[in-house]
Order: structure tokens, then sequence, then C-alpha cells
């Protein structure tokens, strides 16, 4: 399946696709089509750099 890393990190860090897409400032069902298909080296760097604002935040 297309981007299961980045899934099963947002899974690892207790995250929900909503928190995510918020901190991408893109809708959750924005980011639920961008992930069931490859997704460009650029949207993938934005993608993984907001799951690591948000957790950053719980420590």
């Amino acid at each position: 399946m297309a981007n299961e890393d980045i899934k099963k990190l947002i899974k690892k860090h207790r995250l929900f696709r909503y928190e995510v897409a918020d901190a991408m400032g893109i809708s959750e069902g924005y980011l639920s089509t961008l992930l069931r298909k490859p997704l460009s080296e650029d949207m993938r760097t934005k993608v993984i750099e907001a799951i690591n604002r948000l957790t950053e935040q719980e420590d």
C-alpha cells in the first residue's frame, strides 16, 4: 500500500490524521486522499515535518 511508512508513523505517535492535516493547513479528507497514492518528495517532507512538530509538543 502507498505511504504505509507514514501511516505507521502517525499510529506510532498516537496521532490522528486530522491532527496532522491541521498542522499542515489542509483538511483531513485531503490528507487521506493524498495518502492513497505515492506522495511527491515535497509533500512527503511536509507530512513528516507536521508529524515531527506535533510530536515535539508531546515532550
